[in-house]
């Protein structure tokens, strides 16, 4: 498994940061400046507003101490992804062999290695939350599996042990949560002589206490995101109600079936249209539904007559539930990289085939088996590192995605960025129109298009993209931001006043809102107002720009004093800032 997994994912090493990589690690002062407190007690996204963001300290202050070591430098990044990866192949080879020996586990693990859909959870740092979520979690599995010691104090070493790793793989991707489930299917399909509900029931304790540390994960992630699961809407979900959500999760499970058996079409983004949802019943939704149903039937009925094959198709159901958009609202219909840990079903299907072959009396059937073995690893492994370059950078991977799927909103997106920097903005605005066009309900495109139009001198248009970015999501800041920025610009001071009222009443204390409101006061030559709402933009957030501004409003007030310990506050922040670095 070692030379397996790294001379797939060896070319990674290579790799500098992209897409995520930059806004999560390197320009993440958490990251940069090891604030380990924060990892623990704030969103890992940077800048998340209040419900989202996601929960991931342990991946979050890994990469904290990772820059520590090596700063900026990406190699020694990468090497961490490569040899965590390595250590989950041999988890997953200890796995197997738990029940199909380990000469019958070596195929599947060696699968699990080698797949191509691993790249971006491997060759992209971002993709480290996966591999340490599955390092934990396999960990569990064998820890419960393999230690059931007779005394007391052993079981509860291995209760406390089960206990602590499903912490730190919940801590590390949220798609762990699904341990405690999991163990219930090992034990359903494990060999032993005792009967399953005397297994069970010996075995109650250890469930009530991982449920009991779901409910205080659960606590915890609540009171630091200010939600329950904390995930904004996938592109396209946003709009739609529970039944359009379901049929368009069903509408995902052939790309699973695709991407884990012939995974030649990969792709860094399959948000609209690369996948589309849908609000009617479809031939994609149809074949969805067979193919979920058949696996569950599969996990079922296969329980006596092939209880590895079995376990398979129960671990995949089980992992990729989080994110499947059928229990909860996720924020991706699709990523490569969530199909890591569900992967592990894959490998459980192989290795059941790879005993079956084993068993069989015919020579010839195991010569022939063990030629396909070769060929269908080798080709997936070729792959593997022909896919791992396109992580290389930013550029690289939305080249590629530009490339490979031009219908893609996100590849839109881009080249209308593109295409503005390089001044062809009637180019651009076309590509901003066709990525609305695919992707109507992405709040952030709406901004981010609404100021691309503002800019070009098409402000009725802009006014239009803001207003359906507000009716979208009327709790987030950033449309309520620009639409009063813009209005500000045009000299509309009193309808820069209530767009950004009504930003505060309905998304609540926001420092850029307080200091459009102040501003929308300074046009109406009120600078009492000004400056009173220019101190609720610093208690919402302090800024070295705030403090100044607010020393030139008291300054114009004729307060000279408090301006200049106003300006002071602004040199002080400065100053602690820059010595932070």
């Amino acid at each position: 498994m070692l030379l397996a997994a790294t001379a797939a994912f060896a070319n990674s090493l290579g790799n500098g940061f992209a897409l995520d990589d930059q806004w999560f690690i390197a320009d993440n002062e958490v990251v940069t400046e090891g604030l380990y407190r924060q990892a623990f007690t704030e969103a890992a996204w940077p800048g998340a507003r209040e419900g989202t963001g996601n929960y991931r300290p342990v991946t979050l202050s890994s990469f904290a101490f990772e820059w520590s070591l090596w700063g900026g430098s990406t190699f020694g990044f990468h090497l961490v992804s490569l040899l965590a990866h390595v250590g989950v192949s041999l988890l997953v080879l200890a796995l197997l062999s738990r029940f199909v020996g380990t000469l019958a586990a070596l195929p599947g693990a060696a699968i699990f290695a080698v797949h191509p859909v691993h790249s971006e959870a491997v060759a992209n740092v971002m993709g480290r939350a996966e591999l340490y979520a599955a390092l934990a979690f396999l960990a569990a599995c064998l820890l419960y599996l393999d230690g059931r010691w007779a005394s007391a104090r052993a079981r509860g070493m291995r209760l406390a042990g089960l206990v602590a790793l499903f912490w730190i793989a919940a801590g590390a991707k949220e798609i762990a949560v699904t341990l405690p489930g999991m163990l219930v299917v090992l034990e359903v399909y494990r060999r032993s002589e005792v009967p399953l509900r005397e297994r069970l029931r010996g075995e109650a304790l250890t469930y009530l206490a991982l449920f009991a540390a779901l409910a205080v994960y659960v606590l915890v992630r609540w009171g630091v995101l200010g939600d329950v699961t904390g995930e904004s809407a996938a592109p396209g979900l946003v709009s739609l109600d529970g039944t359009g959500r379901m049929l368009t999760a069903l509408t995902v499970w052939p790309h699973y079936l695709r991407l884990m058996v012939f995974p030649l079409d990969l792709s860094a983004d399959y948000s609209p249209a690369v996948l589309l949802t849908t609000t009617t019943v479809t031939l994609e939704v149809v074949v969805g539904g067979l193919l979920l149903m058949s696996a569950v039937a599969a996990a079922i009925g296969l329980r006596r007559r092939a209880p590895v094959a079995a376990v398979g198709f129960a671990w995949f159901v089980v992992a990729i539930s989080p994110v499947s958009n059928l229990v909860v609202r996720s924020d991706i219909l699709l990523a490569e990289r969530t199909l890591y840990l569900p992967s592990v079903g894959l490998a459980f299907l192989v290795s059941a085939l790879a005993l079956h072959v084993l068993e069989s009396p015919h020579p010839w059937m195991r010569r022939g088996a063990t030629i396909l073995a070769i060929a269908a690893g080798s080709a997936l492994l070729v792959r593997t590192t022909t896919r791992n370059p396109t992580w290389l950078d930013t550029f690289t991977a939305l080249s590629t995605l530009a490339e490979e799927h031009p219908e893609s909103w996100f590849s839109q997106r881009t080249r209308a960025t593109g295409l503005t920097r390089v001044g062809a903005f009637e180019e651009a605005a076309g590509a901003y129109e066709a990525a609305l066009e695919i992707a109507p309900d992405h709040y952030q495109l709406l901004v981010d298009a609404a100021v691309f139009f503002e800019a070009r001198g098409r402000p009725e248009r802009a006014d239009d993209l803001l207003a359906r970015a507000m009716v979208l999501l009327p709790a987030h800041p950033a449309a309520y931001r620009r639409h009063a920025e813009h209005l500000l610009l045009r000299g509309d001071g009193r309808g820069a006043h209530r767009v950004a009222l009504q930003g505060l009443a309905l998304a609540g204390s926001d420092r850029e809102l307080w200091a459009l409101v102040s501003e929308s006061y300074v046009a109406k030559a009120d600078l009492g107002a000004a400056t009173r709402a220019r101190a609720a933009s610093i208690a919402a957030e302090p800024t070295a720009v705030g403090w100044a501004r607010l020393g030139d409003l008291l300054d114009a007030m004729g307060r000279p004093l408090q301006a200049a310990e106003a300006r002071a506050q602004a040199t002080r922040l400065t100053s602690r800032t820059e010595g932070s670095r």
